[in-house]
């Protein structure tokens, strides 16, 4: 009795970690998410700002094109500012032990990737549509369309590949962390032994 008094009388931060180490042992996966949603709120309101497809065109001469770029870009503002909103719920899950909403960004990370894939096929069939009405026909051969419609094809697959690895990559440290907050492995009162970094939590290896 005496010996299970001392053991529940350890303090929580000298207890053995429970949890896992996100990126090999780098830190514990609230801190890594929380770390992680700073930075893509930060990218994601650059992105809004500045958004990364410019027009590289003379609007007057191509309006199509420009309505083409113009309703892909409403598409890609849309889904930028759900994604900062989720992006917010998942830090503050993060921060308060909330497995809801932890779980609900992984549930929008997936979701958000689906969405993506579609949207920039439909743009790519949208472009190689106006390219194949702009171009004369006796100097744009079926074989010339063929060529063009399969080298988008392989680059768009190839992207799809690894913006699906990178996405989970990205949200597997929320996947881990809504199960330890669900399991009551991390809570408010057991974080000081889950605790964890490399370089900023002290006797954490």
């Amino acid at each position: 009795m005496e010996k299970g008094n001392q053991q529940a009388e350890v303090p929580m931060h000298e207890q053995a970690k429970q949890g896992g180490k996100c990126c090999g042992g780098c830190c514990d996966y609230r801190r890594a998410v929380i770390v992680l949603c700073i930075i893509s709120l930060v990218f994601s309101i650059i992105g809004i700002v500045n958004p990364a497809l410019s027009q590289a065109f003379q609007a007057e001469e191509y309006p199509e094109l420009e309505q083409i770029v113009k309703d892909h870009n409403t598409s890609l503002l849309i889904i930028g500012i759900v994604h900062i909103v989720m992006t917010v719920i998942a830090l503050v899950g993060a921060i308060i032990f909330n497995f809801y909403l932890v779980a609900l960004y992984v549930l929008w990370s997936i979701l958000n990737l689906i969405i993506s894939i579609v949207l920039q096929q439909q743009m790519v069939g949208d472009l190689l549509d106006w390219v194949d009405a702009q171009t004369d026909d006796a100097a744009w051969g079926t074989t010339d369309q063929d060529q063009l419609e399969t080298a988008f094809n392989t680059y768009m697959i190839i992207n799809y590949v690894i913006t699906a690895l990178f996405t989970l990559l990205w949200v597997y440290p929320s996947v881990f962390l809504s199960v330890e907050i669900k399991k009551g492995i991390m809570t408010k009162e057991t974080y000081p032994r889950e605790e964890m970094s490399c370089c900023c939590v002290s006797n954490r290896n």
